[in-house]
C-alpha cells in the first residue's frame, strides 16, 4: 500500500514537471498519451491472466496510473484536474484493496486464487467491503473513481479524441469483469478441501479502516467538488511558467 502511494506521487511529480517544462511541445503530449494508453492496456491485460490476487491488484494499479497519465497528457486545465483527481482516488482505492485482500491473506495464508473459495461464510462483512473496493476501482457509480474517469472521458472528447474515451470505458469494463472473477473465485465458489481457514477473528481496527475508506470513496463520489476545486488551482499553476 505504501509503495503504491509513493509510485502514484512520483508519477504525478514527474508528469507535472514534464508538462511545466515541455508542455508546449505537441510531441511531448503525444508521447505521454501513448505511454499512458500502453500502461492501461498492458496493466489490465496482465491482471486478467494472473492467479495471485496481489499481482492482480499491482497490475491493475499500473493500469490506473495510465489514466493519470492521460489526464496529464491531454494538457488542458480540466484534463490535468481530472488526472490529479484520479491520482487522489487511486491512492484511496488501492490502499482500500490492499488492506482488504490482506485480510484474505490473514485468514488463509495464501494469495493464490486457485487455492481459495468459500470465504463468504467466514468473513461476510470484509467480503462485502472488498467487493465494493473492487467496484470502486472499476469506476462503478456512485463511488469516487467513477467521477474522475468520467471527467477524463469528457476531457478526451473535448480534446477531439473520442477514441481515447472509448478505450478508457472499455478498460474500465474489463477491470469490472476482473473483479467479478476474483469475487467468485475467492468468496462464492465451494471451498477447496485442502484450504485451511484461520478461526481468528478479523481485526476490528482493520475493519474500521476499511469502513473509513468506503466512506471517503462515497463522500468524494457524491461531492467531487470537495477535491476538484482545490486540484483545479494546482492544474492551472502547472500550466503557468
Amino acid at each position: 500500500m505504501i509503495l503504491q502511494s509513493f509510485s502514484v506521487i512520483a508519477c504525478i511529480t514527474i508528469g507535472l514537471t514534464i508538462i511545466r517544462i515541455f508542455g508546449y511541445l505537441p510531441s511531448v503530449q503525444m508521447v505521454i498519451l501513448a505511454v499512458s494508453v500502453l500502461a492501461m492496456i498492458l496493466g489490465i491485460s496482465m491482471a486478467m491472466v494472473q492467479d495471485d490476487y496481489k499481482r492482480i491488484i499491482a497490475y491493475l494499479a499500473v493500469g490506473e496510473l495510465g489514466y493519470i497519465g492521460v489526464g496529464l497528457g491531454l494538457g488542458t486545465p480540466y484534463s490535468i484536474t481530472a488526472g490529479l483527481f484520479q491520482a487522489v482516488n487511486e491512492l484511496v482505492v488501492t490502499s482500500f484493496l490492499f488492506i482488504g485482500f490482506g485480510l484474505v491473506l490473514y485468514k488463509t495464508k495464501t494469495s493464490k486464487i486457485s487455492k481459495l473459495g468459500g470465504l463468504l461464510e467466514h468473513m461476510p462483512v470484509a467480503a462485502l467491503l472488498i467487493v465494493l473496493a473492487g467496484f470502486t476501482m472499476a469506476g462503478v457509480p456512485p463511488f469516487n473513481v467513477f467521477q474522475s474517469k468520467y471527467m477524463l472521458c469528457q476531457a478526451a472528447m473535448t480534446a477531439g479524441i473520442p477514441e481515447l474515451a472509448i478505450i478508457m470505458i472499455i478498460l474500465s469494463i474489463v477491470t469490472f469483469l476482473a473483479f467479478l472473477k476474483i469475487t467468485y473465485a475467492i468468496f462464492l465458489r465451494p471451498k477447496p478441501d485442502d484450504l485451511e481457514i484461520s478461526s481468528a477473528n478479523v481485526p476490528k481496527t482493520t475493519m474500521a479502516v476499511m469502513f473509513l475508506f468506503l466512506i471517503i470513496c462515497l463522500v468524494i463520489g457524491l461531492c467531487p467538488e470537495i477535491v476538484t476545486s482545490r486540484l483545479g488551482v494546482l492544474a492551472l499553476s502547472a500550466l503557468t511558467l
